[in-house]
C-alpha cells in the first residue's frame, strides 16, 4: 500500500512539473497542472478569449468570434469579471472590465494523454444577469471526482449585456449571444482537450439556469449541447426577462445625459461614448419603488423576435415550438431548493439601503402585502394583475384571520413566481414532449433540502444558492471566497455534508455522462429515482437521508400554473384588451 501511495505522489509531482499544451483549431494553448484538495491532478486553461473585445463601436452588438493567436497562448490566469454593480448584496461600487469575454477549461489529467471523449459540462454563472463571474466557481472537485471536463464562461451583464431599444438599433440579449458564441467555441475546440463533442451538458444556477433555458429555447442551439441541468431559474422566471426594455434604456440614457428625443439611434450612439463603468454604475436603480427594485433587475433578456421569439411562458407552453427548436432531443434535469424566496432578505435589504425605505418590515403588513407586493409580483410574472388574482394569491399564502404577514409567506410568494413554478412548468413541458414523441430522453427533478451547518447565523430554511456549495464539492476556495465576500467566518463542513456533496457531484456528473443520475444515489436510496412524468411527478428530495416524493409544492404550483392564468384570461375577456395585447395565455 505504501509503495502505491509513493508512486501516486511521484506521478502527481511529475505531472505538476509539465505544463499541458493543447493544439486546438482556435490555436495553441498552454495551461497549468494543479491538484484537488485530495491530491487528484487536473489541468486548467484559464482566461481564453472566445470573442473579440465588445468595446467601442462593438458595444451593444452581437459578439464576434476571436480569431485566436499565431503564438502559443499562455492560459495561466482568469480574465476579469464583466462589469457589474453589487446590487445583490447591497454593496456599492462597480467592478470588472468591459473586455471580459473569456472562458476556462478544466480537464482530468488523463484527458490529454490517455482518456479521450470525456463528457463535457459547460457552466453558466448566476447573478440576476447583473452580477457574477466564472472564477468564483472552482470545478476542480467535479473534474477530479467525476472525470468530466468543465468549461466555465463569462458573458456581458447589466446594460452592456442586455440594454434594448426594442427595435433594430439595439435588439439586446447580447449576453445570451455571448453564451451562444462560447458554446460554438466549445463545440469546435473541446475535442482537442479530450472532450466528447457529442456529449455536452449545459448547466447553470439562477440566472445561469435561466440562461440554459433561453439557450435550449433558441433554434440556433441545435447540436451545441445534448443535456441540460437547470438549478433555480428558468426563462419564464418573473425576474428573468423584461417587458419594459425601452423604458429602462431611455431612463439610463437620461441619467448619463444622453438624449432620447432624436430617436434611439442617436441615443445609442451617445451611450457608446459613455465610460463603461459610469454606464454600469447608473444602471441600478432605475426607479423609486423599493418593491420593484427588490424583484426586478431591469437589464435582463427581452423578447427580441430572434433569440427570444415570444413571451417565454408562451414558448414553454407551445409543444409545436418546443418541437421546432428540438427540446425533445435533450435530456433535462431541473432543481430548486426548499426556500427559494429566502433571497428576499438580501434583495429587500439592498432596496431599503438605496431608498431609505422599510420594505423588509412593511411587507409583513397585511394591507401592504395584498395591495402592493402581490400586484407587483403578478405584473412581473404575467404582465397584468387584478383584484381577483390578488385575492387568489393571498388565499393560498395567508391565513384568513391573520392581521400580519409571516415573512415566510412573502418569501414563498417571491420564490414561487421566481423559481419554483417556472422550473416545474419547464420540467412538465419537457417530460410531456419527450413522452409524446417517444424520443427516449428523460426529465429528472430534485429539491435540495439541507441547511449548511458551516455558515454562522444561517436561518432555519434552505435558501436560494445554498445548493451551489455542494454542487462544487464544498471546495475550500469557494468557501473562502464567500467568507470574504460576506465578511463572515465559515467553519469546516462536517462529514455528512462532505458525503452529501460527493453524492451531489455524482448525480450531476452521472447525468452528464449517461443521461441518468441513478448510479450515484441508488445504494443509499434503496430504490430507483424515477424520471419526472405525469401523473406522479416524482422527484428526489436531496439531503443526508434522500427520499423520493411526488408533486413538488403541489397547491402553490397549481395556483400559478392553473388558477391565476384562468383569472387572467377572464380579465382579458372582460376588457377585450390588456396592457400587453400580444401576450398569449397559458392554460
Amino acid at each position: 500500500m505504501a509503495v502505491t501511495v509513493v508512486f501516486g505522489l511521484l506521478f502527481t509531482l511529475q505531472l505538476l512539473n509539465a505544463e499541458p499544451i493543447v493544439d486546438a483549431p482556435w490555436g495553441v494553448i498552454e495551461g497549468t497542472t494543479n491538484v484537488t484538495e485530495d491530491w487528484t491532478p487536473y489541468h486548467a486553461f484559464l482566461g481564453i478569449p472566445y470573442a473579440v473585445p465588445p468595446i467601442g463601436a462593438k458595444r451593444f452588438k452581437r459578439p464576434l468570434p476571436h480569431p485566436g493567436f499565431k503564438h502559443t497562448f499562455k492560459a495561466y490566469s482568469y480574465g476579469p469579471a464583466c462589469l457589474q454593480t453589487h446590487k445583490l448584496n447591497g454593496v456599492g461600487g462597480v467592478t470588472g472590465d468591459e473586455d471580459c469575454l473569456t472562458l476556462n477549461v478544466f480537464t482530468p489529467a488523463a484527458s490529454l494523454t490517455e482518456i479521450k471523449n470525456n463528457p463535457v459540462i459547460v457552466w453558466i454563472h448566476g447573478g440576476g444577469f447583473v452580477a457574477g463571474d466564472a472564477f468564483t466557481y472552482d470545478p476542480s472537485s467535479i473534474v477530479g471526482t467525476g472525470q468530466v471536463i468543465v468549461v466555465t464562461i463569462q458573458y456581458r451583464l447589466g446594460p452592456l449585456g442586455f440594454l434594448s431599444t426594442n427595435d433594430d438599433v439595439s435588439r439586446g440579449n447580447y449576453g445570451l449571444w455571448d453564451q451562444h458564441l462560447a458554446l460554438e467555441w466549445v463545440k469546435k475546440n473541446i475535442a482537442s482537450f479530450g472532450g466528447d463533442i457529442n456529449n455536452i451538458t449545459l448547466m447553470g444556477e439562477s440566472a445561469g439556469s435561466a440562461s440554459v433555458a433561453f439557450q435550449a429555447l433558441y433554434s440556433g442551439s441545435k447540436g451545441l449541447f445534448h443535456r441540460t441541468i437547470m438549478q433555480s431559474g428558468s426563462a419564464s422566471s418573473a425576474w428573468a426577462y423584461t417587458r419594459n426594455s425601452l423604458i429602462y434604456a431611455k431612463g439610463l440614457a437620461h441619467k448619463v445625459k444622453c438624449s432620447s428625443q432624436n430617436g434611439t439611434a442617436s441615443m445609442i450612439t451617445c451611450l457608446r461614448t459613455i465610460p463603461a463603468r459610469k454606464l454600469t454604475a447608473a444602471s441600478w436603480p432605475m426607479g423609486n419603488e423599493p418593491v420593484t427594485a427588490s424583484a426586478e433587475f431591469y437589464f435582463v433578456p427581452t423578447i427580441d423576435g430572434t433569440f427570444v421569439k415570444n413571451d417565454p411562458r408562451v414558448l414553454i407552453d407551445s409543444p409545436s415550438y418546443l418541437k421546432q427548436v428540438g427540446l425533445q432531443n435533450l435530456d433535462c434535469m431541473v432543481s430548486v431548493v426548499t426556500n427559494e424566496g429566502g433571497i428576499f432578505n438580501d434583495l429587500a435589504t439592498a432596496a431599503d439601503k438605496q431608498f431609505h425605505s422599510s420594505l423588509s418590515s412593511s411587507v409583513q403588513n397585511r394591507g401592504f402585502y395584498i395591495n402592493t407586493f402581490i400586484p407587483e409580483i403578478l405584473e412581473l410574472y404575467f404582465g397584468a394583475s387584478s383584484p381577483d388574482m390578488t385575492q387568489a394569491v393571498s388565499k393560498v399564502y395567508l391565513p384568513s384571520n391573520s392581521h400580519t404577514v409571516d415573512l415566510q409567506a412573502v418569501m414563498n410568494t417571491l420564490g414561487d413566481a421566481g423559481m419554483v413554478v417556472p422550473m416545474t412548468l419547464f420540467a412538465r413541458a419537457h417530460a410531456k414532449l419527450t413522452n409524446n414523441l417517444k424520443t427516449g430522453k428523460k426529465t429528472y427533478m430534485y429539491v435540495f433540502d439541507h441547511i449548511p451547518s458551516f455558515i454562522p447565523g444561517h436561518g432555519k430554511e434552505v435558501d436560494h444558492g445554498d445548493d451551489i456549495y455542494y454542487t462544487f464539492g464544498l471546495s475550500k476556495a469557494m468557501l473562502d471566497a464567500n467568507a470574504k465576500a460576506y465578511g463572515i467566518s465559515i467553519s469546516v463542513p462536517d462529514q455528512s455534508e462532505k458525503e452529501l456533496s460527493h453524492k451531489m457531484m455524482g448525480l450531476l456528473t452521472d447525468f452528464a455522462r449517461y443521461g441518468d443520475p441513478n448510479n450515484a444515489v441508488r445504494f443509499g436510496l434503496k430504490q430507483t429515482w424515477p424520471a419526472f412524468t405525469e401523473p406522479g411527478e416524482q422527484y428526489l428530495l436531496v439531503n443526508t437521508t434522500m427520499s423520493v416524493k411526488s408533486h413538488p409544492f403541489k397547491d402553490r404550483v397549481s395556483l400559478w400554473a392553473l388558477q391565476l392564468p384562468r383569472l387572467l384570461h377572464a380579465l382579458q375577456n372582460q376588457h377585450h384588451t390588456t396592457k400587453n395585447p400580444k401576450l398569449s395565455i397559458i392554460g
